[in-house]
């Protein structure tokens, strides 16, 4: 039908031409840190919310799903049912919205630690966390960083609250739920996922935290009754600590850069191009964490990140140019604007994952550090064990934050200082509660809201898509360590995964994909066994 074909091309127009815009100007404000920067990213953020606040076209695209044939164009009045139903609210109040979250996301991005009058950046956090042995500096360190939820707390509480009346305006229950269903997922069965996945893998996660807990009290010369949340080696024990005798640093002490540039260029994904345009180091005011940018879908691609040449930075740099691989192949394509993307948020996470992981593949190691044989087999065990407990260590942080997101929009007046603590108590096994609000130190809470679960379901893709390559690409059986530096590999992830974008919802990729529908089954093979 024309009148469709007309309104769908304007329509891919006028949005790419507001998207450009606004990942520029957030651009500008990650890289700088600079007050007036956040002030044209949000206003960029409310005029592209306010282009979806149109009624008329509203109710044209719901017009025209009742109508269309054809399945491209289906897909796209989909999507964009999808967000201007999410921007049908009050401008004022989403106003308040996206102020109120770009001026906590500046807070964010522009806060750094401070110990005795000194600011450390998040980098140097984490080396007094990985490194120092005396546990009152490790306290001191951990409280340090944990002050940024504190002088964000009341404005958090207040923008969950906001996000909640948009939601109830819109006739949904709170702003969580229309979060996943806008996002074409349920409560329910993201719900059935989690829990299936705490089930089957709290046995060998208990194993683990009493193998760790053993090792550490023996570090910090405690009993294992004291260790405490800045014992763990990371600010929200997202990440394993390092209890195996394992020389990472050591591994990882090259230009991570440089060897990352290399394992893609070997797996047929070139990304020379978008490392040229990327902002790597530190500097100061910067986001101090890590992201990837498409900022038109036509191939300027760019990730920041504040490199270091160590075992954290190693894996980010593989997890980034994940994202941007996966950016790269959809824009290769003639698909409109607005299919023009990943098919769901964890399935761009899985490609991130399932790359990251190879830091601890001693085939990547040997290649691309250089690791001689002989030191590959003194630490194949350890290397092994890193890899299993950093999979159920992060399912398990994973579980805090599902938990505490879904019940911080249900009631943002409750207690949510106890509510984080016991979260941790039950998922995580750490027995510990103090009374400030260390939850509201997690950046996703404001900047990355109802996301958290898409990095679980994303590492349980992985397994299935690692599963999937080994077994029917690389025809290897050895799950653990496949060799990814493969053209086939990336041949097989363009075609498959990158290059049809959003033409179908995630479900219908992912059997496509694999030849069967999202399970947590190889997950669990691998890690919970």
């Amino acid at each position: 039908m024309e009148e469709i074909k007309k309104f769908l091309e304007k329509e891919n127009t006028e949005i790419k031409k507001l998207a450009k815009n606004l990942h520029s100007s957030y651009w500008e404000a990650i890289i700088s840190g600079e007050e007036e920067k956040y002030k044209k990213y949000e206003k960029d953020s409310i005029g592209y919310k306010n282009y979806f606040n149109d009624k008329s076209r509203f109710e044209k695209i719901k017009e025209f799903l009742k109508i269309t044939t054809d399945s491209l164009e289906k897909r796209q009045l989909e999507i964009l049912y999808m967000v201007y139903l999410s921007c049908q609210g009050d401008k004022e109040l989403m106003k308040k919205i996206i102020e109120k979250e770009a001026n906590i996301e500046q807070i964010f991005n522009t806060f750094r630690a401070k110990i005795e009058e000194k600011e450390l950046t998040d980098n140097e956090i984490k080396q007094i966390l990985q490194n120092e042995t005396d546990s009152e500096k490790l306290k001191q360190a951990w409280k340090a960083s944990k002050k940024q939820g504190e002088i964000v707390e009341k404005e958090l509480i207040e923008l969950v609250k906001l996000r909640n009346e948009l939601a109830r305006s819109l006739g949904f229950e709170n702003y969580y739920i229309m979060s996943l269903e806008l996002d074409e997922q349920t409560e329910k069965e993201i719900e059935e996922i989690f829990i299936k996945m705490e089930e089957t893998t709290a046995e060998s996660f208990k194993k683990l935290k009493n193998e760790m807990d053993n090792v550490l009290s023996e570090r910090y010369k405690i009993e294992k009754k004291e260790l405490q949340p800045w014992h763990y080696q990371d600010l929200f024990f997202q990440e394993a600590p390092n209890v195996y005798d394992l020389d990472l640093e050591g591994i990882y002490g090259k230009d991570v850069i440089k060897a990352s540039q290399k394992f893609y260029e070997d797996a047929g994904l070139d990304v020379k191009d978008i490392l040229e345009k990327s902002d790597l180091y530190e500097k100061q005011g910067k986001y101090q964490h890590a992201c990837c940018i498409d900022m038109d879908c036509e191939g300027d691609i760019r990730i920041v990140q504040n490199t270091k040449n160590n075992e954290h930075w190693a894996g980010t740099t593989l997890h980034e140019l994940g994202h941007a691989v996966y950016c790269k192949g959809y824009t290769k394509t003639s698909l409109p604007f607005l299919l023009k993307g990943s098919a769901h948020t964890f399935t761009t996470e899985a490609i991130a994952l399932l790359f990251e992981r190879n830091i601890k593949n001693n085939l990547f190691l040997k290649k691309y550090y250089e690791i001689n044989d002989e030191k590959l087999k003194k630490f194949e065990v350890q290397i092994k064990k890193s890899l299993q407990a950093e999979q159920l260590i992060f399912s398990k942080w994973s579980q805090v934050m599902f938990n505490f997101e879904r019940e911080l929009y249900k009631n943002p007046d409750q207690n949510l200082n106890k509510l984080w603590w016991d979260l941790i108590n039950k998922y995580q096994k750490i027995d510990f509660y103090r009374d400030e609000p260390d939850w509201a130190s997690k950046i996703h809470l404001a900047s990355a809201p109802i996301y958290y679960h898409n990095y679980l379901l994303g590492k349980i893709l992985a397994s299935q898509l690692n599963n999937y390559i080994v077994k029917n690409i690389l025809n290897e059986t050895d799950i653990r360590n496949p060799d990814y530096s493969d053209k086939k590999v990336g041949d097989y992830l363009d075609k498959n995964i990158f290059i049809p974008g959003k033409m179908y919802r995630w479900d219908k990729l992912i059997e496509d994909a694999t030849k069967e529908k999202l399970t947590s089954k190889y997950f669990i093979e691998e890690f919970a066994n």
